[in-house]
């Protein structure tokens, strides 16, 4: 089998997996930190450096909660590898938004499609030679002079001390051998780290915050296509 079918499953079973009772209590706790913290943090970034009525992609989609009020803003297509993150999605925003299954690493669309690029949760979840290939291939899809709005959850942020915490009681104390979200392998190491890794892929970095806004949780970065 090859890899990408092995990731896809694997991400099915992720958004798959909503009625076991450790992963209902973890999806609704996480729920309301998507609505209430990132979202608002997401708003802010998409709303200063997405012009209205933007072709934006969301690559990586997941569940799609965080999108409800930039999906008034902007014109989003959002595509996840997962058929059951989708449904999820369609189910959070109806046919207000296009959606497509597809791989990061090959977007199923022409070069220069997009005015912009977004996620968030997606960049941890790979090493730093495939973080590298998907922001080649968003380069690819993104205009002259597209832009790129990624979240991305640093090495000493709020939620990763409670996520890793959680985990070490639950695992090693508790021996539930529970896994609450898939592994976070590259977190962000910093400014500096997120300007190298950008700059590689080809882009030159506008904008990099970490603060208060979202109680220091997302090391968040604006970059521009070169």
């Amino acid at each position: 089998m090859d890899k990408d079918k092995i990731i896809e499953q694997d991400w099915d079973a992720y958004w798959g997996s909503k009625n076991k009772r450790t992963s209902a209590t973890y999806d609704f706790l996480a729920g309301i930190y998507r609505r209430l913290i990132v979202k608002n943090i997401l708003n802010h970034f998409v709303f200063k450096y997405f012009p209205k009525g933007a072709k934006v992609l969301h690559a990586g989609c997941g569940s799609g909660q965080v999108d409800v009020d930039i999906a008034k803003h902007i014109d989003i297509t959002a595509l996840d590898i997962s058929n059951n993150a989708l449904i999820i999605y369609k189910q959070v925003h109806g046919d207000k938004c296009k959606t497509v299954q597809g791989n990061i690493f090959s977007l199923p669309f022409p070069d220069e499609s997009f005015d912009g690029v977004y996620n968030l949760g997606v960049l941890e979840h790979f090493t730093p030679d495939e973080i590298h290939k998907i922001l080649v291939e968003a380069k690819r899809v993104l205009k002259p002079e597209g832009r790129i709005i990624i979240l991305w959850p640093p090495t000493f942020g709020f939620t990763v001390f409670v996520l890793d915490s959680a985990h070490f009681i639950l695992n090693k104390i508790f021996r539930m051998n529970v896994k609450l979200h898939p592994d976070e392998i590259t977190r962000c190491r910093g400014k500096q780290f997120a300007t190298e890794t950008f700059t590689n892929g080809g882009f030159t970095m506008i904008k990099y915050y970490f603060g208060m806004r979202d109680i220091f949780t997302q090391s968040v970065i604006v970059a521009e296509k070169l």
